[in-house]
């Protein structure tokens, strides 16, 4: 029997308690796999890993070099990876930041263990989670005042149109085909097909139209 393909994640995380927590989280049983753990950006960038990391959990608030900061320059030399901010930091300011800088998710440290791997598994397979309160800040941020989704032009479908209002709730992946009772792959198609319809190209981009701005 074929070994079972598991996510290959890397941490930079400057608590060391977390870091220990993290690694009792991200096992094997859990999908996932951990590569490497460092204490700051500084670390991370130092060095290369010969194997590269399809997840990096990336807190914001590290000593020296912010996440932000990081995830910036790790981007352009890891391209492949998948940038997943895992912080107590919900201000605005960073959670956009963040997401600009190269970041695909963005998950509060209040989050379970459950969710954390929820997260990365969604996250690896295209999603971009978000804690709910994260989602629902984008979901404001983008919201005219007084204004509800405009969707007439987009050639949504009913069943489309829960998907998308699901993913602008933060829901992730497994969540969203449990609440609708369809498989991840269909949950995946429709959200490719989505996109395609809204000429949009993530999550965040989605709710923004979503919301006609």
């Amino acid at each position: 029997m074929a070994e079972l393909e598991h996510v290959r994640v890397s941490i930079v995380e400057d608590d060391a308690d977390i870091r220990a927590m993290l690694l009792q989280v991200f096992v094997p049983g859990s999908g996932t796999r951990v590569l490497a753990v460092y204490g700051s950006a500084e670390e991370a960038l130092e060095n290369e890993p010969a194997e590269r990391p399809q997840v990096v959990i990336m807190d914001i608030n590290l000593p020296g070099m912010d996440g932000v900061e990081c995830v910036r320059l790790l981007a352009k030399r890891w391209e492949r990876a998948q940038f997943l901010m895992y912080t107590v930091n919900d201000d605005d300011k960073r959670v956009f930041e963040a997401l600009r800088s190269g970041a695909s998710g963005y998950v509060l440290k209040n989050s379970s263990p459950k969710e954390l791997v929820a997260a990365v598994l969604d996250l690896h397979a295209g999603g971009a989670p978000m804690s709910a309160a994260i989602a629902r800040r984008v979901v404001d941020h983008f919201k005219p005042a007084s204004m509800g989704p405009r969707l007439d032009d987009a050639g949504l479908g009913m069943r489309e149109h829960e998907l998308l209002t699901l993913l602008a709730d933060g829901l992730f992946y497994k969540e969203i085909a449990d609440r609708m009772g369809i498989s991840m792959g269909t949950v995946k198609s429709h959200v490719h097909t989505i996109y395609g319809k809204l000429h949009v190209q993530n999550r965040v981009e989605a709710v923004n139209r979503f919301f006609g701005r």
